[in-house]
């Protein structure tokens, strides 16, 4: 789908037209998302504390995902492919996002899922899943989740389908260019007074994508705002040099299809990277995570994974500011209604008993 057809604007094609003939994109999401002020959370401090509500990105389903889906599921749709094949963790927001907007364009999704920590987020998040119509497979560690997906591709070709696949956490040169679109997004916000320029964004780092599109969409709006990208993910892929790389190829991919976007640099020193709100592992809640989550509950809704260890960061930031700033959160999660399972709330019988275990806690 064109982005003439679409009632919701892309602000990277506002910015530069010719890329709007020749790159997918289809309409999912809300945009522009609000921003708002969290004054209350930067109380005593010396920082001014915005909200990006990428939540409400979605009625459907919400979060940072949705702008990448817009660029991947178009680009399916492209090659008519009607199965989307993709991996995450047992409670993924990744996963459940390619489920619930994959399924409202008529897709199949093949879900390979990994460990991660038990808890009423992940129980919720897979029974979601299973609602909005799922076909689960239990991968236990993330390279046997790549494993799987290679072999569900292999078999539904095969068998007919035309599959997509869908790297973990839409993290693709296609899927970053989401956040690219965000980011000037949010430059058109700040010059209509929405906000003052923020001094920094808090956006937390699995994958790389939302971080990489964002700081390569400000350098693009020629706004000074630093990208703080906080580690919630293993550091192999979670690092400096990974997100210093994909910037790089995404702002290449966009000159290679316009060569109006321009030629720009980026360097280690372009962004700011937090490890120290990581804790012991993925999907293992911090303490800060959980202060920050209950601090924060009576305007937004967190999680422990990302959301939570991000908002954790950003308030740390306020704390330490010596000088007056705006900093700005960015919130990935969603906040709209999960699906609800019709039938029983029982395990269904065919699922793996390794996520069976999942849905009974």
């Amino acid at each position: 789908m064109s982005e003439s057809a679409s009632t919701s604007p892309n602000s990277l094609f506002e910015a530069f037209p010719r890329l709007a003939g020749r790159l997918p994109w289809t309409s999912l999401g809300a945009f522009p998302t609000p921003v708002e002020p969290l004054t209350a959370l930067s109380e005593g401090t010396r920082a001014r504390l915005f909200v990006k509500r990428d939540d409400l990105s979605s009625p459907r389903y919400g979060g940072n995902k949705v702008r990448k889906l817009e660029f991947l599921l178009a680009d399916a749709s492209r090659y008519d492919c009607r199965t989307l094949i993709t991996l995450g963790g047992i409670g993924s927001n990744h996963a459940l996002a390619t489920t619930i907007h994959g399924g409202l364009l008529g897709m199949q999704v093949d879900l390979a899922l990994y460990d991660q920590p038990p808890s009423s987020f992940v129980t919720r998040n897979l029974h979601a899943c299973l609602a909005a119509g799922a076909r689960p497979h239990y991968a236990g560690n993330i390279v046997r989740a790549f494993l799987t997906s290679r072999r569900l591709y292999d078999a539904r070709r095969r068998s007919g389908d035309a599959p997509y696949f869908v790297m973990v956490g839409g993290t693709s040169l296609l899927g970053c260019l989401g956040h690219v679109s965000a980011a000037l997004e949010l430059a058109e916000q700040v010059r209509r007074g929405e906000l003052p320029e923020p001094d920094r964004v808090v956006v937390p780092l699995g994958t790389c994508g939302t971080a990489a599109g964002l700081i390569a969409g400000l350098r693009l709006a020629g706004l000074r705002t630093r990208v703080v990208a906080v580690r919630v993910a293993d550091p192999i892929s979670a690092n400096g040099f990974v997100l210093r790389h994909l910037t790089q190829r995404v702002l290449g991919f966009l000159h290679q299809h316009d060569p109006a976007v321009p030629r720009l640099r980026i360097g280690l020193r372009d962004f700011d990277l937090v490890t120290d709100h990581f804790g012991p592992g993925y999907g293992h809640p911090t303490p800060e995570a959980e202060d920050a989550i209950s601090r924060a509950e009576s305007r937004l809704v967190l999680e422990p994974t990302y959301s939570g260890k991000a908002l954790a960061s950003c308030l740390d930031l306020c704390r330490r500011s010596d000088a007056e700033r705006t900093v700005l959160f960015w919130n990935t999660f969603n906040s709209a209604a999960l699906p609800e399972r019709t039938s029983p709330p029982e395990p269904p019988t065919e699922l793996p008993p390794e996520l069976r275990r999942h849905l009974a806690t």
